[in-house]
């Protein structure tokens, strides 16, 4: 909230049917999601943030599932980890299996926003890696936010991709398509 009267919530799209099932017990006969999200939190301002690459995504959360280090801060200490730490093992099955289940996540989304007459702000991971203080002006704007804030922001989060997480995608990506040419 920092000084403002701005609440921020991460759904999952895993846990939307569960949340519009719990706010319908407080709110009952609402006839849509976004209504009972509008009645247990007020105004509403939604933001999709997606990423672009899913085999790169997927490659991660493989990663960040067999080793447990799902965060680091940006000097690279381990911000968090849910279990010892152990090798990654490559799977191209396990892989091809999330980027089915992200794109379908995703698709999910879509129709979802559709249904609920909802316009999101659209952000990618891309954007927020590569131009954290940016993409944070954008939110702030769409939030009625003062944007110039985000230029005082410096990212605690660093990227946890390494040479193997590409090594990885671009192995699954020659299996699945066959030779780049």
């Amino acid at each position: 909230m920092g000084g403002t009267e701005v609440f921020g919530l991460r759904l999952m799209w895993e846990s939307l049917d569960d949340l519009s099932r719990r706010l319908d017990a407080f709110f009952p006969g609402l006839p849509t999601d976004s209504a009972r999200f509008e009645a247990a939190f007020g105004p509403c301002r939604y933001i999709h943030l997606s990423r672009e690459d899913k085999v790169a995504q997927a490659v991660s959360l493989w990663k960040a599932d067999q080793t447990g280090l799902w965060h680091v801060d940006a000097d690279g200490t381990e911000r968090e980890r849910t279990k010892a730490a152990q090798t990654p093992i490559y799977d191209s099955e396990a892989l091809s299996g999330l980027v089915a289940e992200l794109e379908d996540h995703d698709a999910a989304w879509a129709r979802w926003f559709r249904q609920q007459r909802i316009v999101p702000l659209s952000i990618t991971y891309e954007m927020l890696s590569s131009e954290p203080q940016g993409t944070l002006a954008l939110v702030l704007a769409a939030l009625g936010l003062d944007e110039s804030i985000a230029n005082a922001v410096q990212p605690k989060t660093a990227i946890l991709a390494d040479s193997e997480s590409r090594e990885w995608v671009e192995r699954f990506r020659k299996e699945r398509h066959g030779p780049m040419e």
